[in-house]
């Protein structure tokens, strides 16, 4: 899908053959002995790293760069290739892009100028030797391309390239970025400020330069080896604070400019650790290769603030691997761990090895598309203090409700938005998708019209993809309700419930702010469920969380309403809204309590988005799986060798969880509880084997009409439905 400023098609890398077939990316061999290596190759290394410049120093005879590392000898990069390939394992060579001293010295004009001002930014080089950040949108990083060209001419053996923050930093203000954009839009580069329409356009702008940097770096790297790759780390789909940036590093676009994306996969209190985030966070890099090859690296920290292994438990390592590799994302590891956790690094990479002939070439299986709008976190989220809250909460909630009820949810992006992308789901999810463009709302109205459905919340289709707000929300008529503004909820009773006011923090005040009071409607076809009844039945309930005053449209039904909290006077507000077209149907969340089942959760809240998505949806969800909610359960698709599907299982349970303060909690499991008899049901499909694996467990199915059904004896930490198809 074009995006602003696009000078010409855009088109994502094709990984090469063995990017697609690798797993056991492990990092640390450069800093470890020949015997430390070859016991890491052993246990299934076959990616791992070698630097080639740092920050202060070239580590091999450049040309470009002159300053020689007095730390490392001029053939330690030889002597370190040639001891990879004995031992089997590709190189993988590293720079970091925008950290460079000599050049910082030596080009005061390609520093990064971070504020509107004509001031080339100065650092005393004897307490800073690294100098500052360099802009690779200007020349800078067409010389960054030029080392990267010189590295794998002198040394062939160079399977790919890792960079440390390849990303713009939220754009700069150097002469040549002023040049460049005034030759591009006839104006000058707007003062930093997200409130600013002309800055978030300029950003769009920063964006689509940096996506033309690494294709130029792609197409002349490739140029030299076919088969060379860019497996590095992203900062638009890394750790959980990456995602709070705003303005953003880098479009999350720019991973389908790397043959494979790394995240660094952060698991402490600050990175939402003890939360779905984790699980989100490892689907997230996955889908924004288009679901092709990404990686994510579980890093073996107890907490943050300070960063440590102090009593790391191993069996959390094997947990936060096979986490990763459940939603779709190739665990990287750090070998060099403490002698403590040698076994444990040692078995998660083996773990990896017995299952790699079901972890490559692998496609989610369709059915709920969950959209994560780059554009709406930035230009409708505005502010790293908040768009957790604003925005990426929406998201959360929804991924959290498809997870505890294993309902198939495929995260997808912007650029996904198009009837081509669309067509193989029976439902779209648009939590809070506030900035879409006009050609993307034609897509999801063409879905709705072609038979799917959509369930979306609170502000979707309110802006534009520069964030600017519409005269006339898009969408209207799909969602079947006009947008009439906020709706705040009154004071009504200030009191608090004594018992509850005796020991709240001060932070409950502020939340009380969004409290309402929600009902049902009494004959609503959306929400009369059994389960609902138990969980409301037909009197008010509590709802903390957003809601958006809404006109429902001739047609349109209303299910639930809110009310302000304990009050009787003023019309109720629609809450959920539906709308049946001829062939699609629509679910429209007033009240967002995709929001709030991330925030503050009631069980109801569940059990309404998930109702929400199948009542939507086109049909029942191909694959069903029904065990306890601590289970993550994910369906991909392989085709290679035959056609099949590969039902992953993860046991999430922690028999700690709960009983620390609840801001600082942090998974550090020691042990686990085996689940046993899962029941997975398969709709459509010709089965004619199943297998648990690994193991090669041959298990019975039985087939009734269109219906595959058979049970998972027992789920340890993670284990593999194999379904072979005919």
């Amino acid at each position: 899908m074009p995006q602003p400023f696009e000078k010409g098609a855009f088109r994502a890398v094709e990984p090469p053959a063995w990017v697609r077939d690798t797993v056991g990316v492990g990092y640390t061999l450069s800093v470890m002995s020949p015997a430390q290596r070859k016991e890491a190759a052993g246990w299934g290394v076959t990616l791992s790293e070698v630097g080639f410049v740092d920050p202060l120093y070239a580590y091999y005879d450049s040309k470009l760069l002159k300053r020689r590392s007095p730390h490392v000898p001029l053939d330690r990069v030889k002597k370190d290739i040639e001891e990879y390939q004995k031992l089997g394992v590709r190189i993988l060579g590293v720079y970091p892009p925008t950290l460079q001293g000599e050049v910082w010295e030596l080009h005061p004009d390609w520093r990064r100028v971070a504020t509107d001002t004509d001031q080339v930014p100065e650092v005393d080089l004897k307490k800073f030797a690294h100098g500052g950040m360099l802009c690779p949108l200007g020349p800078y990083g067409d010389f960054f391309i030029d080392v990267l060209c010189e590295i794998a001419t002198q040394f062939p053996a160079v399977s790919a390239f890792s960079f440390d923050g390849l990303h713009h930093a939220g754009g700069c203000y150097c002469k040549h970025c002023r040049a460049n954009y005034t030759s591009d839009t006839g104006g000058p580069i707007p003062k930093r400020d997200m409130q600013s329409e002309a800055f978030r356009k300029y950003l769009h702008w920063a964006d689509r330069r940096l996506e033309a940097l690494v294709q130029r770096m792609q197409e002349r790297l490739k140029a030299l080896n076919p088969d060379i790759a860019l497996v590095t780390w992203t900062t638009n789909a890394g750790r959980f604070g990456h995602l709070l940036d705003i303005p953003r590093n880098m479009p999350a676009r720019l991973n389908l400019l790397f043959d494979a994306p790394d995240q660094e996969f952060w698991m402490d209190e600050t990175n939402r650790g003890s939360s779905v985030v984790p699980a989100f966070g490892a689907a997230y890099v996955w889908a924004v290769t288009n679901h092709r090859t990404a990686f994510a690296e579980p890093y073996l920290m107890s907490r943050g603030n300070p960063y440590g292994k102090d009593s790391f438990p191993a069996h959390e390592v094997e947990r936060r691997v096979l986490l990763a590799l459940t939603h779709g994302a190739g665990p990287s590891l750090a070998v060099l761990q403490p002698e403590r956790l040698k076994p444990a690094v040692k078995n998660s990479l083996a773990a990896l090895t017995e299952r790699k002939p079901w972890l490559t070439h692998n496609r989610p299986e369709p059915w709920a598309a969950l959209l994560v709008s780059d554009n709406t976190r930035v230009f409708y989220g505005r502010s790293s203090g908040q768009v957790e809250e604003r925005y990426l909460a929406n998201v959360f909630g929804f991924f959290r409700a498809a997870l505890e009820e294993h309902l198939p949810v495929t995260l997808i992006n912007d650029w996904n938005l198009t009837p081509g992308d669309l067509a193989p789901y029976k439902v779209l999810v648009l939590p809070n998708a506030a900035c879409l463009s006009d050609a993307q709302c034609a897509a999801v109205a063409q879905f709705v019209e072609r038979g799917g459905g959509v369930v979306a919340s609170l502000d979707t289709g309110l802006c534009d993809e520069f964030g600017t707000p519409r005269k006339t929300p898009a969408l209207a008529n799909v969602l079947g309700v006009t947008h009439q503004g906020i709706a705040v909820a009154g004071k009504g009773d200030d009191r608090l419930d004594e018992n509850f006011a005796r020991t709240l923090p001060p932070e409950y005040w502020a939340k009380r702010k969004g409290v309402w009071d929600f009902k049902r409607g009494a004959d609503s076809p959306l929400l009369a469920t059994e389960r609902l009844d138990a969980l409301i039945g037909a009197e008010f309930v509590t709802f903390k969380g957003p809601v958006v005053r809404t006109e429902p449209l001739p047609g349109s039904t209303v299910h639930a309403t809110v009310r302000p909290k304990d009050s009787s006077k003023g019309e109720p507000l629609p809450a959920i809204v539906s709308r049946t077209a001829a062939t699609g149907k629509a679910v429209y969340f007033a009240a967002g309590i995709d929001a709030a089942h991330y925030l503050s959760s009631y069980p109801y809240y569940r059990a309404t988005l998930a109702r929400a998505l199948r009542w939507a949806a086109a049909a029942a969800p191909p694959v069903e799986v029904t065990a306890p909610m601590c289970v993550h359960a994910t369906t991909v698709r392989q085709s290679r060798d035959g056609e099949r599907l590969v039902v992953h299982l993860f046991n999430d349970v922690s028999t700690t969880a709960g009983h620390g303060h609840p801001a600082e909690e942090v998974p550090l499991r020691e042990e686990t509880i085996p689940i046993h008899d899962i029941e997975v049901t398969l709709r459509g499909y010709r089965v004619k084997q199943v297998r648990q694996e690994p193991g090669a467990r041959v298990l019975p199915f039985k087939q009734r009409g269109e219906e595959t059904t058979f049970a998972v004896p027992k789920l340890e930490i993670h284990t593999m439905a194999v379904v072979e198809l005919g």
